[in-house]
Formats: structure tokens, C-alpha cells, sequence
């Protein structure tokens, strides 16, 4: 740049708004230009604005001549600009130098005749175009041919994309303002419901994610719902479509070759005690279709023996068959509002495994020596042929224990008598009353409420037993296998007599730690035994078939399936699948509890019960949909834990997982 007192009178081209224009050089503040606009205004630009100064110096021009100049520089520079054939000039230049000055390539190009005119406008030919050439610190720098072959891909890239988000506004547009989809490319549709599905489940995290957003941000459609409601309309999701299903991946459909290879599937012959003879019976819901556990009992002159029997999974499913692997895949049978998806195959968990009765069927039995109190003084594991002679539910087992039956009465006593001397080891279950949601075919919703009671304490005992029962047995004979535990809880606070206490039951449930799984038995401070494992539910736990194949394999003096390794790699897998097991089936509860009370109870008034309170919020507990909700309150307004309010549910939606309630 010349000296400053040489700049007054001189062109320069600046950069002003994002385009080059002349402006006469008025004089300097500090290091800035003043400077005359082509407009007429005066400005002060900094020297990055500036490109060029010209080396031709015009003083003494009046205010009008050098707006005409600019005008007429404006206009000679504008038409200098599309005389430039930039590749040519590229191609004549890209293997002499790297970096030229401005004058000198308008030498090259123009001859040497060219001037400021002619240097301005291969300026401004450089910074429109960037490909060939790119301007830095008052030179032109050369793009070598590799540079420019990468620039020339992501140009093309980005106009593809450019005209993919036109393309992809017009389509999303459309469904937005529910109108027919434009005549697009199908490969263009697919594209944006594709990426508006992974926005949909994974949000920022999804491959697509800023493409949609800057779609949604187009078409003026960005709130939290506006993806699902986007891709409802286009029949992708359904308006309940369970999204937890599709972002943990969970499998429905069984595949073809498992389902084939499920109708193969015989029963692996092995030496077993006929027990057919026993009067067994099965204890389930009503709706309950896979009978994996049933009980036998016998009076002796020392007091019990129940029998617990569990379906042999085992032998029909061995280690390496698509169906074990495909068990392996799911970790366990979920049951949802809307649905079972089954471990294993309908054929084999409805029909050939389960224990339905009448029906002849290998099982492992668990013969489970009690004392009249209920003390577990001895079992003895065994391979067997049961035959279930009848089918019992929980309600009907209820109504024999009310009315007094007495061989009710005295299994009945019996299991709690083992529950109280679990409680007495230090066992700390706690118990809520469960909501159970049932979603009809024609997508009627049903609620019932399921109490701890009596049949269903005698079954749990059974089966607790049953599994501490194997844990030992593993353990003493020293077979790998998986086991449960749990740590104590933080503090104790539930005391005698206070487990129907609401309050104080969610209050402890903060202070428990999660039950665990290992390699080696340890104490299970829940359930107040020294070790314990699951083995009652083959049908629709993994691990529970896992540990029978073990049990199976030992008993019958085989080779175990499953070294410690193996169990290894088993636990850390299923430790994944029982925690996305664990969010799927609460989030999806929650949306179909919220979307009942959606239907029948926004803006009325139902029961509260307060669980903690502060001076702006509290904790409150719908006892009737046992939900926790979060509520504000009025400055002023106090509540107290324990109390009995009313509240009235202002808005409830399902799908932002939102509810909202007031003091009524």
C-alpha cells in the first residue's frame, strides 16, 4: 500500500456488504480510509475490507465528478468481469507459480496494456469464483490441480444438497400443510422420511440430523412434535406407534429360518422320575398363555413337600440353535400394553414348551422339603415327566384362601412363614401395588389394579425358593453359573407394620441399590438368602434358560454347555438387555397411562397424595394410577409429606411424556 499521505485521490476496490465496489480515498482516520461510496455516503473501511488501491492518483475532483468515476469505474470493471475466462487463465498459469499480483496476472491475461480497471476486475473475478484461485493478503493465490479437483467435488455436493433441501422443503411442506406430495423422485421421498424417522428416535445424535432440522427451519416447523406428526401423516408411524420398540432395535418377527427350525425342535432324550401321577397345578393370570412353573404339594409327618416344576427349555433349545441365538438376541419376553414380543418362538412358549394342562411335558422339579413354619430344611433336584392335572389363576386360589380352605389356608401360611423368616435375615422387598395397561384391539385402554395378594405371595415364595434352592446347589457342586445379588440398601427406613405406607415405600425406594448379577453367589440383601439365582422362568428369561442348561447338563452328567468365560460374555450382555428392557417397558407404560388419563381425566379432579414438599414444588403421588408427578406451588401455598390433596390434571401429552397438575 503507497504511503497514507499519498492515498487522497486514489480508486479503491473494497469489499462492502459481501460484493467489490470502487470508492474514491477522501483521507485516513488513524488506520482506516474515508472513503466516497458509489451511493454518495461517506464511510471509514479497515484495510481488510480493502483489495486494491489504485496506482493512478486523482486529486482535485469535485464531489460529483467522483461519484460519476465510481459510476462509470463500476460499470468498465462489471464488463472487464465477464470477459475472464478463469480455467483458461488457470491452465496458462498453474505450473509457473503459486502466487501472483494482482497487476501482474491482468498482465498475463489482458497484456500489458492492462491497468487498475483490468487487475479490479480479475479481483473480483477471484472472489466469485474460488475454485481456480483464491485471493489472501493482497495476492492471488494458485489452486493447485488436486485442490481444484476437490473443490469442483464439494461444490457438486453442495449443490446436490442444496437442491435436496429444495426438494426436500417441497415434500415436507406439503405434508405439513396436509396437502397431496408434490411429484417427487420416490428415491427423494424415501431419502426424507428415512432421515425424518432417525431425527424422530435419535434427535441430534442421528446421521441426518441438521439436514432436517434446516428442512423444519424452512417450512417454519420445528417444534418438538412436528417430526412424528410429519411422519404419521405419511403412514410411516402409526398415531401409538411404540418408539422405544424402534430406537433400542427390539426384534418382533421372528425370523424365518428360527420359526422353521422352532417346528424342528424335538426333545433331547435323557434318563427322568415320572411324576405324572402327581396332582400338579399351574397358578397364573387369566390371560397367561406361557405356563413356564407349576406346584404339587404333599403333607408329611415333618411338615411340606412342595413341588416346583419348571417346563425343561433346556432340552428342547439346545446352545447352538437359531433359536437359542435368537433368544440371546432379546434377553427375555416383554410384555407391554400393546402386546407380549415372546423370547422364544409362540410355537415352542405357548405350545410344546408350555405347561398346559393334560398335557405330558419334560421338566426340571425342585422337591423342596419345608417345615411346618416354613423353614426350607432340604431339596432335591431332579429331571422329571409331569403331567399338569389343572390350571388354577390367581383369582381363584384368592377366593379358596378367603373362604377358608383349609389346604389353602395351611400353603398359604406356609409361604409366609419362609417370607418371614426371609425378613428376619434382613430381606428389604419392597412392594407397590402395580397398574396394570391392556390395550385392545380396537385401541380401547384398560387399567386394573393388581394387589400384592395372598395366591400371589404363594407363588412368589415358592419360586424364590426354588431359585435360592438352585443357587446352592450350583454353588456346593461347584458349576459355573449366574447369579443375583443385592447390596444393602443406604439406610433402612421402612419399619414393622409400615409397608402399606406410601409415603414411606417411595421414600425407601431411593435408598435401595440395584440388584446385580455374577459369577459367584452373594448375599441378596432384598431377599434376605445368601445366594440366589433365577431358573423358574426358561421361557422368557435368558438367563433362567441359561442357568437350566447348566443344571440340565449336571444332573445329568453331561459336559456343561457353558464355561466361566462363556457365562462371562452372557452376563454383559444380558446386564444391556435388562436395562433397555427395563426403559422400554416403563417409558411405554408411562405413554399409554398418560394417554388414558389424556382421554378420561385432563381437567378433573382426582385423589393426590403428597410425597415430598418444598416451598415451590412437590412430589405427588396419583394413588389411583400410582404416578408421580411434579407439581408447583403458589408462593405461600405449603404442603406437608402424608398429606391427602386433591388435584386437578391440566394437560397430559402422551407423546412429549408431559403432565401437568394444580392444587384443586
Amino acid at each position: 500500500m503507497a504511503e497514507r499521505e499519498d492515498l487522497v485521490g486514489r480508486l479503491a476496490e473494497v469489499v462492502q456488504h459481501g460484493r467489490p465496489l470502487p470508492v474514491y480515498v477522501l483521507g485516513t482516520k488513524g488506520k482506516r480510509l474515508r472513503v466516497l461510496l458509489p451511493s454518495g455516503k461517506e464511510e471509514t473501511v479497515s484495510s481488510g475490507q480493502t483489495l486494491l488501491l489504485s496506482r493512478k492518483r486523482l486529486r482535485g475532483l469535485s464531489r460529483h465528478e467522483a461519484l460519476s468515476l465510481l459510476a462509470e469505474t463500476d460499470k468498465r470493471r462489471s464488463a472487464l468481469r465477464t470477459e475472464i475466462d478463469l480455467p483458461t487463465l488457470w491452465e496458462l498459469v498453474v505450473d509457473e507459480a503459486e502466487v501472483f499480483d494482482p497487476y501482474e496476472l491482468a498482465a498475463l491475461y489482458f497484456g500489458n496494456q492492462s491497468g487498475d480497471d483490468e487487475a479490479a476486475a480479475l479481483v473480483r473475478a477471484v472472489l466469485e469464483d474460488r475454485l481456480y484461485f483464491r485471493w489472501r493478503e493482497g495476492k492471488i493465490l494458485v489452486h493447485s490441480r488436486e485442490e481444484v479437483e476437490r473443490l469442483r467435488l464439494a461444490r457438486e455436493r453442495e449443490a446436490e444438497r442444496l437442491r435436496r433441501l429444495s426438494l426436500g422443503e417441497a415434500f415436507l411442506g406439503g405434508l405439513l400443510r396436509g396437502e397431496e406430495p408434490p411429484d417427487l423422485p420416490p428415491e427423494i421421498r424415501e431419502y426424507f422420511l428415512s432421515a425424518l424417522r432417525d431425527y424422530c428416535l435419535f434427535g441430534e445424535e442421528s446421521p441426518r440430523a441438521r439436514e432436517i432440522r434446516e428442512v423444519l427451519t424452512r417450512i417454519k416447523a420445528t417444534g418438538p412434535e412436528t417430526p412424528f406428526r410429519l411422519l404419521v401423516r405419511a403412514g410411516v408411524f402409526r398415531e401409538d406407534e411404540n418408539l422405544e420398540l424402534l430406537r433400542y432395535r427390539i426384534p418382533v418377527d421372528f425370523p424365518e429360518e428360527v420359526l422353521r427350525e422352532a417346528e424342528s425342535l424335538r426333545e433331547r432324550g435323557r434318563p427322568r422320575e415320572d411324576l405324572t401321577s402327581l396332582n400338579t397345578f399351574t397358578i397364573d393370570a387369566e390371560d397367561t398363555r406361557d405356563f413356564d412353573d407349576a406346584l404339587h404339594v404333599e403333607e408329611t409327618d415333618e411338615g411340606w413337600v412342595v413341588g416346583v416344576h419348571i417346563t425343561d427349555v433346556a432340552s428342547v433349545v439346545p446352545p447352538g440353535s437359531k433359536v437359542f441365538g435368537e433368544a440371546l438376541r432379546r434377553g427375555q419376553t416383554l410384555y407391554l400394553p400393546e402386546g407380549i414380543i415372546p423370547m422364544l418362538p409362540p410355537l415352542l412358549s405357548e405350545e410344546k414348551l408350555s405347561l398346559r394342562a393334560g398335557e405330558k411335558r419334560p421338566a426340571v422339579s425342585f422337591l423342596l422339603f419345608f417345615s411346618p413354619e416354613g423353614e426350607l430344611r432340604e431339596f432335591r433336584l431332579l429331571l422329571s415327566y409331569i403331567r399338569v392335572a389343572r390350571r388354577l389363576t390367581y383369582e381363584e386360589v384368592d377366593k379358596r384362601i378367603e373362604s377358608g380352605d383349609p389346604f389353602w389356608i395351611r400353603l398359604y401360611d406356609l409361604a409366609r412363614g419362609f417370607a418371614a423368616r426371609r425378613k428376619k435375615a434382613g430381606a428389604l422387598a419392597v412392594t407397590l401395588p402395580e397398574i396394570v395397561i391392556r390395550v385392545e384391539e380396537g385401541g380401547e385402554i384398560r387399567l386394573q389394579r393388581l394387589e400384592f395378594t395372598p395366591a400371589r405371595l404363594l407363588v412368589a415364595e415358592f419360586m424364590i425358593a426354588a431359585n435360592f434352592a438352585a443357587a446352592r446347589f450350583l454353588a456346593d457342586q461347584g458349576v459355573p453359573a449366574l447369579y443375583r445379588f443385592q447390596k444393602e440398601p443406604l439406610e433402612r427406613l421402612l419399619r414393622e407394620g409400615e409397608e402399606e405406607d406410601l409415603v414411606k415405600v417411595f421414600q425407601q425406594l431411593r435408598y435401595l441399590v440395584r440388584g446385580e448379577l455374577g459369577l459367584s453367589p452373594e448375599f441378596h440383601h432384598g431377599l434376605g438368602l445368601p445366594a440366589y439365582t433365577t431358573v423358574t422362568s426358561p421361557i422368557r428369561r435368558l438367563m433362567d434358560l441359561v442357568v437350566q442348561h447348566q443344571l440340565v447338563a449336571f444332573l445329568s452328567g453331561e459336559p456343561l454347555p457353558f464355561d466361566q468365560e462363556a457365562l462371562r460374555e452372557i452376563l454383559i450382555r444380558l446386564e444391556d438387555l435388562q436395562s433397555i428392557a427395563a426403559q422400554v417397558r416403563s417409558r411405554t407404560h408411562r405413554y399409554w397411562l398418560l394417554k388414558y388419563l389424556k382421554l378420561h381425566f385432563q381437567g378433573k379432579v382426582v385423589a393426590g397424595l403428597v410425597l415430598e414438599a418444598g416451598e415451590r414444588r412437590a412430589r405427588v403421588l396419583l394413588p389411583d394410577f400410582m404416578l408421580p408427578v411434579e407439581m408447583q406451588l403458589s408462593p405461600g401455598y405449603r404442603l406437608r409429606a402424608g398429606e391427602e390433596i386433591r388435584v386437578k390434571i391440566l394437560r397430559v401429552n402422551p407423546r412429549l411424556d408431559l403432565i401437568r397438575v394444580a392444587p384443586a
